[in-house]
């Protein structure tokens, strides 16, 4: 057996390192029903929702393009409506079944949309966490 140890490397200073940690807990939404954005006209359902955006699925992919913006989105989950929600594509994947899916942050809310986002999130967190 060699007596050599095993040390890290330092990384170059000033390289940004890819963000790979999601920074909000999402909570998916079972329901199609229960959860819909529209934007520009059309209606999208949610998949999941966290406190700075949701997922939603997508019929095809040319629909939208990744750091899009929208403007004037009413997010409605469990009957509880949102207007007015600007956002940014972050992302457009698909599922292990080729579904596709688009991730949308929210960008400058404001205070009543953001109370009432975090609202919805803590009751559905509860709500998800009692059923485990």
């Amino acid at each position: 057996m060699s007596d050599q140890t095993i040390e890290f490397q330092k990384t170059k200073e000033n390289i940004p390192l890819p963000e790979i940690v999601r920074k909000s807990f999402r909570i998916p939404i079972e329901d199609k029903e229960n959860g819909w954005v529209v934007i520009n006209g059309n209606r999208y359902p949610v998949l999941d929702i966290c406190l700075d955006g949701i997922g939603i699925a997508l019929e095809n992919d040319s629909v939208f393009t990744i750091e899009q913006e929208l403007l004037n989105c009413e997010l409605t989950i469990f009957n509880e409506l949102i207007k007015n929600l600007n956002g940014q594509i972050v992302h457009l994947t698909s599922d292990q079944d080729k579904n596709l899916q688009c991730g949308i942050q929210w960008v400058d809310m404001d205070e009543t949309a953001i109370d009432q986002i975090s609202q919805i999130v803590s009751n559905m967190k509860q709500q998800l966490l009692k059923e485990d």
